[in-house]
């Protein structure tokens, strides 16, 4: 991937009523730091092998140069197709992943080459003479260098220190694969660039656009990084640009023609670099699955980059005119003799001009960097500062830099403690209460704005007990926009994985703190319901009065606000005459197209049976104690005639037998009914003469059969029968 490879690779697998499937993806991302690595060991390695070798041709040195470059080509492609991961998985075919492409290929031919020859170059002595177009274009391209270098030295660390603080010891270690792309962006953003990202992963309205980001304003909030950065940045980028000016004065000289061509080296190397730039900072990947699936992304340097930057090295050049000349004389000379040309440098160190050669007969004069021969002005002697004056100078140099690390420091610490009470911090503390159970909190983070009677569900002492709450849940992106943010977070729950967004505004900010407060949210429900009325149930071990109404169908019930998790409804303990199964409502995350809904099958409790049979026992020892033909109310009856008999008496000779069940229809929720009719007995005087003459009263005896119903209600804990003859 160093080498400009991209990391990819192919599927082939066959699925289950979906048929043969062939896919593949990519990744293009070059980690730049290894880049930099391997051009300088060929670097390196060529000039090393220059100094042990004798002095070549030119020609001579280009064939050992590209010699060098096809074995290292070789090398890296041979050995990254052979350590290409394999992922063995039976019925699928997977193709190594590796990054060995015709691109790999080619750019490691050519880095191994062109780096090796400049290492080779590099032991040749140096030129004399500034003159020639190919001195100005390396001059130019060592002060384009000089400003990357300038830049990226002081952005990179603190990037790396303030991800490594905020996220941890895993951004450090990771930072060499991804901090020289980030320095790269940065550089963008700092001076004016942009950045723009592009995503296509389906056909829905969010699974694709694109977007462009400027370093300045809120546009980097959603990545955690604020706004004033930008003008960090900025003032980094105007930095870089005076230290770059006052190298390319001492390293070009000081005395320059207005000629168009001069001032436009600068420029077009300065284009040339952001182009380079833009190209080797991209990132994008690819997949594709056929009719599956398929997408693409990438984030890279705006187009117009490289453009900005020509207007920089245009403000570069500007500066090397008109203000590196007096920046230069606080240049250390030892610094300066080895910047500035090779001639120059001589000629300040014994005192005299530097010669300029005649350019031969009928050739066009050479440029010079000079008006007129003279050593340079920055490589002029110097009176030896005082001791006064250094430690002035000293002391004035520590106060700036420590001002600057204060300055620096202080704004990173601001940021850090900020960061640290960001709006996804609310939200993980939020979702951290779910996962532990602590309703109060979360309902203090993120009110609801409910009734009190519609807050059942919200107090720990229920859900502290609800199974199956979430057991995990990653913060996924962060947005701010002014006073308001945007959190999504992945919430796990039961083996689930679901996607929710919460809103948040900041409340009373203050300097250190936003104070950020989540805005309502939608809760779901559970509903609870029963086919008999009961007065008080139980949820997750905590009694509740309640006037629920029975139904059969379901029709009726009690609905009530609820987090997350497994709610477990029931009738209390000391429930006497009723009896119903556990039953549990699982509130989920995410939409639910329903309520989670509890339902309770109540019975009659055996003390509710026993207490209906004693009392229609005793119901019926009243009916037997009548002395009439038929006791009102009571399942007795005989076919005397009360006119002509008297003296009653009852036994009940043999008891019905009974059962109890549901009563769906009747106002009842039970009802008792016969299952084996009983047996009763009366005595009795008939009188025989019927009314003609004198009375002949003598006994009598009938057997009647005993049947009889009743309707069972619990009313105020006590059991109540409604009887019925039939």
């Amino acid at each position: 991937m160093s080498q400009l490879g991209a990391l990819g690779s192919s599927i082939d697998a066959t699925i289950p009523f979906m048929g043969n499937v062939h896919g593949s993806a990519s990744v293009f991302a070059v980690p730049l730091l290894l880049t930099a690595v391997s051009i300088a060991a060929l670097y390196f390695g060529g000039r090393y092998a220059a100094k042990r070798a004798a002095a070549q041709t030119t020609a001579g040195t280009w064939i050992e140069a590209v010699t060098t470059g096809l074995v290292f080509t070789l090398l890296v492609n041979i050995l990254g197709a052979i350590f290409a991961i394999s992922i063995p998985v039976p019925s699928v075919k997977i193709s190594p992943i590796g990054a060995v492409t015709f691109g790999s290929f080619v750019f490691a031919l050519v880095i191994g080459t062109l780096a090796t020859f400049a290492g080779r170059a590099s032991v040749r002595p140096r030129a004399t003479t500034g003159a020639g177009v190919r001195a100005a274009v390396r001059r130019a391209f060592e002060t384009v260098a000089v400003h990357y270098v300038v830049f990226l030295a002081i952005a990179i660390p603190v990037v790396v220190i303030a991800l490594g603080i905020k996220s941890g010891w895993q951004s450090t270690l990771s930072s060499p694969l991804w901090a020289p792309t980030a320095g790269f962006f940065m550089f963008g953003l700092g001076h004016l660039g942009a950045l723009t990202r592009n995503w296509n992963f389906g056909s829905s309205a969010n699974s694709s656009g694109s977007d462009i980001i400027f370093g300045f304003g809120r546009a980097l909030d959603q990545y955690g990084i604020p706004g004033w950065a930008g003008w960090l940045l900025l003032l980094l980028a105007l930095i870089s640009i005076v230290a770059a000016s006052v190298f390319w004065y001492l390293r070009r000289g000081p005395m320059v023609t207005n000629k168009i061509t001069d001032w436009a080296a600068l420029p077009a190397a300065f284009l040339v670099a952001g182009t380079l730039v833009t190209w080797l900072s991209s990132v994008t990947g690819t997949f594709d699955a056929g009719s599956l699936a398929s997408g693409a992304g990438s984030m890279t340097l705006a187009w117009f980059t490289p453009f900005f930057l020509m207007l920089w090295g245009g403000a570069t050049e500007a500066s090397a005119r008109y203000l590196a000349p007096q920046l230069s004389r606080y240049v250390p000379l030892a610094w300066a003799y080895t910047i500035a040309p090779a001639g120059s440098a001589a000629a300040a160190r014994a005192g005299t001009a530097p010669a300029v050669t005649a350019p031969a007969a009928g050739a066009a004069a050479a440029p010079t960097s000079y008006a007129a021969p003279g050593a340079h002005p920055a490589l002029a002697p110097r009176a030896p500062m005082s001791a006064s004056a250094k430690r002035k100078l000293g002391l004035i140099l520590g106060s700036a830099g420590l001002v600057v690390v204060l300055v620096v420091g202080g704004v990173i610490a601001l940021n850090v403690i900020k960061g640290n009470n960001g709006p996804d911090k609310a939200v993980g503390s939020y979702l951290q209460a779910l996962q532990n159970g602590e309703a109060s909190k979360a309902m203090a983070l993120a009110d609801p704005g409910l009734a009190n009677d519609q807050r059942i569900l919200l107090s720990d002492q229920v859900y502290a007990k609800a199974a199956k709450r979430i057991d995990g849940f990653d913060i996924v992106s962060t947005k701010v926009s002014d006073d308001t943010a945007t959190v999504v977070a992945e919430v796990h729950q039961d083996g689930r994985k679901q996607q929710a967004t919460y809103s948040l505004r900041k409340s009373n900010p203050e300097l250190l703190d936003d104070h950020w407060k989540m805005e309502s949210t939608p809760l779901q429900s559970v509903r609870i319901t029963t086919d008999t009325a009961v007065k008080k149930i139980v949820i997750n071990g905590q009694e509740l009065d309640v006037d629920l109404a029975g139904s059969s169908l379901g029709s009726s019930g009690l609905s009530y606000p609820a987090l997350p998790g497994e709610y477990t409804v029931e009738l209390p303990s000391s429930e006497k005459y009723l009896t119903a199964q556990k039953s549990t409502a699982l509130v989920t995350i995410g939409d639910a197209q329903a309520p989670a809904t509890a339902r309770l099958k109540v019975d009659a409790s055996d003390a509710l049976k026993s207490e209906a049979l004693a009392q229609i026992d005793a119901y019926l020892a009243e009916c037997v104690k009548s002395t009439e033909a038929e006791p009102a109310n009571c399942p007795l009856n005989t076919y005397a005639s009360s006119r002509y008999s008297r003296n009653f008496h009852w036994t009940l000779t043999t008891k019905p037998t009974f059962t109890m069940s549901k009563d769906p229809y009747g106002s009842s929720p039970w009802r008792i009914t016969t299952q084996t009719p009983g047996k009763a007995t009366v005595t009795y005087e008939k009188d025989n003469s019927y009314g003609f003459g004198t009375a002949d009263w003598k006994p009598a005896t009938d057997t009647t059969s005993v049947s009889m119903s009743a309707n069972v209600d619990v009313e105020d804990g006590k059991v109540k029968l409604t009887y019925s003859r039939y």
